[in-house]
C-alpha cells in the first residue's frame, strides 16, 4: 500500500519526540557540568524498522534505543589504581613524618645531643672525681637520656595507635562502600532488565568504587547483567548483590584484614594497606632498633659502672635499672637505678684501691664511661657506639620518609594524568552541549515544519472533497 499523509505525520512525530528527549538529556548534562563523578550522557538513536512497499523499503522514522553515558573501563582502572597507590603513599608519609619530627634530627634537642651531654658529664666527673656538683649533673644527664628514650617510645606508641585507628576507620568506611556497591548492583540490574542503561545509577556506583579505591586496591569486573564484581588480590568482596565485610585482626605487631568469609587480604593497598604496613613493618622495626639502643646503653654503662667504688664505699651498683633483667629493658621502661636516684654519691668515678676501699681521686671508671662516646660496645649495640646506633635509626626513618615522599610526588603526577584522560571523556563541555542544543532545536523545528506541511496537504485534500 502506498504511503499516507498520516505515515508522514508519524515519522515527523518520532523526530520531534527524539529531538525533545535529546534536548532534555543535554539540559541534564548542562545542569551537572560541575557535579563530581557525573558522566556525560547521550541519547542513542536508530532508524525504525522500515515498511516493505512495492516501491521499495520505506523508512518509518527514528526511535530511541538507549540513554548511555561516556565511560571507559580502562580509564577507570587506571584512575583507581593510581588513586590506591597515591592515597596509600600519602597515608604512610603522614604517619612516618610524625616519627621523623619526633626524632628532631639534626638538631640540638634530639637524643643525639642528649647522649653527647651525658658522656660529657662523665668527662667532667673524671676531671673532678670528688665533686658533688659533677655527680649531681651526671645523674640529671642520665635521667634526661632515660626520659628522652621514654618519650621516643611514647611517640611510637602514638604512631601505632594512630595507624590502628586509621585501619579501623578504613575497615568501617570500606564496609559501607561495599554494601553501597552491592545495593546499586541490585538497582542497576533491575533497571537494565529491559535492555536499557541506568546512567545515573552507574555514576553513583562508580563514585562509590572511586572512593573505595582510595582505601583498598580494588579490581572491578563488569558483568553482562550490568552488575560488577569487586575483588582485592583475587578475593571477592562484592559478587552481584552480595557483599563481604572486612574486619581488623591482630595486635602486638601482627595485623591483618580479614573478610567475613575467613579470607585474609594480604596486601590490600590504599590507605588500609599503608596503615597495615606501618603497624606490621615500620613501627615494629623502629621499636626494635630503639629498644636495642636502650638496652645497649644500659648494658655498656652498667658494665663499666659496676666495676667502680663510690664515695659511700659501695661497689657493683648499676647506673641504669636492670632489676627485671637486661632483656626486659625497653626504651619505654628504661630508668636510672633506684640507688643512683636516691643518692648521687652512689655514682662511681673510679675503682677501689688494693684493699677494696674507695679512692677519692680515682677516675678510671669515669674516663672509660666518657670513652663510650667513641668506643663501640658489644652486645645489643653490636660493636657500635650508642651515637652510631641512634644515627642508624635516624637514617632508617629518614630513608623511609624520603622514599615514600618520592612515591607521593610520582603518584600525584600519575593520578593527575589519569584523571585528566578520564575527564576528557566523561566530562561535560558546556560549549559542546550548547552547540548540540542548537542542533536539536533546529531538528525539532524541522520535524515540526513537516507537521505543518502535512496539515496544509490535508487541508488541500479536504477542500477537494
Amino acid at each position: 500500500m502506498p504511503s499516507s499523509l498520516f505515515g508522514i505525520l508519524n515519522v515527523a512525530r518520532s523526530g520531534m519526540a527524539a529531538q525533545q528527549l535529546q534536548l532534555e538529556v543535554a539540559s541534564h548534562n548542562l545542569a551537572n557540568a560541575n557535579t563530581e563523578g557525573y558522566s556525560r550522557q547521550r541519547v542513542e538513536l536508530a532508524a525504525r524498522r522500515p515498511l516493505f512497499m512495492p516501491e521499495g523499503m520505506l523508512g518509518t522514522g527514528v526511535e530511541v534505543t538507549d540513554i548511555s553515558r561516556s565511560r571507559d573501563a580502562l580509564l577507570d582502572r587506571q584512575v583507581r589504581s593510581s588513586t590506591s597507590d597515591l592515597m596509600g603513599d600519602q597515608m604512610r608519609f603522614d604517619l612516618l613524618s610524625g616519627v621523623e619530627s619526633l626524632l628532631n634530627e639534626p638538631g640540638g634537642t634530639g637524643l643525639g645531643g642528649t647522649l653527647d651531654a651525658f658522656y660529657s658529664a662523665w668527662s667532667d666527673l673524671a676531671n673532678d672525681p670528688t665533686g658533688a656538683a659533677a655527680r649531681s649533673v651526671l645523674v640529671e644527664r642520665g635521667r634526661q637520656v632515660a626520659e628522652h628514650l621514654n618519650r621516643l617510645s611514647g611517640g611510637l606508641d602514638d604512631l601505632r595507635t594512630t595507624a590502628a585507628n586509621q585501619l579501623q576507620a578504613d575497615a568501617g568506611r570500606a564496609n559501607a562502600l561495599l554494601s553501597e556497591v552491592a545495593a546499586l548492583n541490585r538497582q542497576i540490574v533491575a533497571a537494565q532488565a529491559n535492555g536499557n542503561s541506568a546512567p545515573d545509577l552507574g555514576d553513583q556506583r562508580d563514585r562509590a568504587l572511586d572512593a573505595l579505591a582510595g582505601i583498598l586496591d580494588i579490581q572491578v569486573h563488569p558483568q553482562a547483567r550490568g552488575d560488577v564484581t569487586v575483588t582485592v588480590g583475587g578475593i571477592s568482596l562484592v559478587d552481584g548483590v552480595s557483599a563481604e565485610s572486612i574486619s581488623v585482626v591482630g595486635g602486638s605487631g601482627t595485623w591483618s584484614l580479614q573478610t567475613s568469609g575467613g579470607f585474609t587480604l594480604g596486601a590490600p593497598g590504599g590507605t588500609a594497606g599503608a596503615a597495615l604496613q606501618v603497624l606490621s613493618q615500620d613501627e615494629p622495626g623502629f621499636r626494635t632498633a630503639l629498644d636495642d639502643l636502650a638496652r645497649g646503653i644500659a648494658e655498656s654503662v652498667n658494665a663499666l659502672h659496676t666495676t667502680g667504688t663510690n664515695p659511700n664505699g659501695t661497689t657493683g651498683i648499676d647506673f641504669f635499672d636492670v632489676s627485671g633483667g637486661l632483656a626486659n629493658v625497653t626504651a619505654g621502661s628504661i630508668s636510672l637505678d633506684a640507688a643512683i636516684l636516691a643518692d648521687a654519691d652512689n655514682v662511681s668515678a673510679g675503682t677501689a684501691d688494693g684493699g677494696g676501699a674507695y679512692q677519692p681521686g680515682a677516675n678510671d671508671v669515669a674516663l672509660a664511661l666518657a670513652g663510650l662516646r667513641t668506643a663501640g660496645s658489644p652486645g645489643y649495640l653490636g660493636g657500635s657506639t650508642a651515637g652510631e646506633a641512634y644515627r642508624s635509626l635516624v637514617t632508617q626513618v629518614g630513608l623511609a620518609v624520603n622514599v615514600v615522599s618520592t612515591d607521593v610526588a610520582a603518584g600525584e603526577s600519575l593520578r593527575a594524568a589519569a584523571l585528566e584522560r578520564r575527564e576528557s571523556l566523561v566530562g561535560v563541555s558546556t560549549d559542546e552541549e550548547l552547540v548540540k542544543v542548537i542542533q536539536f532545536q533546529a531538528a525539532y523545528a524541522a520535524s515540526a515544519k513537516i507537521v505543518n506541511v502535512v496539515d496544509e496537504m490535508l487541508q488541500t485534500l479536504l477542500s477537494i472533497a
